[in-house]
């Protein structure tokens, strides 16, 4: 079953648009496409697409123009462009873009990146909406059992990221590989800000927190050699526990 049901392609070279519909065949079940972009718009709006991918710079209507119409959409927004210039990238993630390519493409990170994007939105999607609250209760309390304040910026941090992967283990190392980026988005940081805040949450944990918790959670994971456990591992190792709770 391919991940998108409608893809509009917005590109103004014939060749891209022919090659894009190639690298994405086994991923959407059609496709729309102009190479005038002062028709995207209402191309837009009557395909209905659940992806776009659209060029930056483009005669008369620029992607842009069709980014803006989009700004409320949760689609999945590529923008395309054969300039790397910092002014185009900083526009096109302040218009909500969830990926962006310069040319030329390569096939295999081309799709990925693309799938990624989709994976990172259904995430966020999946804390925003439908929260379980016994669970959330649950991560709450390990946290605060561990010695984590609820003042403390990664404390929030941790009990997404927790929130996250228990709600769908069988993704943990999928997702812990792309956990920092997911947190930024949410809480609108920067993934080494993430890295850092969880990091921090970890160490207050692990020295002034209660040490006999801190053992029953982490103690096999822990050694002389290897001192506390990485964000990852703590992570996965506590999500697991939380997860056995419901078996």
């Amino acid at each position: 079953m391919a991940r998108f049901k409608r893809t509009l392609i917005v590109e103004q070279s014939k060749k891209y648009v022919m090659q894009i519909k190639e690298m994405l065949a086994d991923v959407s079940d059609s496709f729309q496409s102009t190479t005038d972009g002062s028709n995207a718009i209402s191309l837009y709006d009557q395909y209905n697409p659940d992806l776009v991918l659209v060029e930056a710079i483009m005669p008369g209507y620029d992607g842009f123009a069709l980014m803006e119409h989009m700004l409320e959409s949760d689609i999945i927004k590529i923008v395309l462009t054969s300039m790397n210039q910092e002014l185009i990238i900083k526009k096109a993630f302040e218009l909500n873009a969830n990926y962006l390519f310069v040319k030329p493409y390569i096939r295999d990170v081309f799709v990925s990146r693309i799938l990624e994007a989709a994976d990172f939105r259904d995430m966020n999607r999946q804390t925003e909406v439908g929260v379980n609250q016994l669970l959330y209760s649950r991560i709450s309390v390990s946290l605060k059992r561990l010695g984590i304040p609820a003042n403390v910026q990664g404390y929030k941090l941790l009990r997404d990221a927790l929130y996250i992967v228990c709600m769908d283990f069988s993704k943990t190392q999928a997702i812990n590989k792309n956990i920092y980026q997911v947190l930024a988005e949410k809480h609108g940081t920067q993934s080494s800000c993430v890295e850092r805040n969880i990091r921090h949450a970890i160490e207050t944990a692990a020295t002034r927190g209660d040490p006999d918790a801190f053992n029953a959670y982490f103690g096999y994971t822990v050694s002389s050699e290897k001192g506390k456990p990485t964000n990852g591992e703590f992570i996965a190792t506590l999500a697991d526990k939380l997860r056995l709770q419901d078996e």
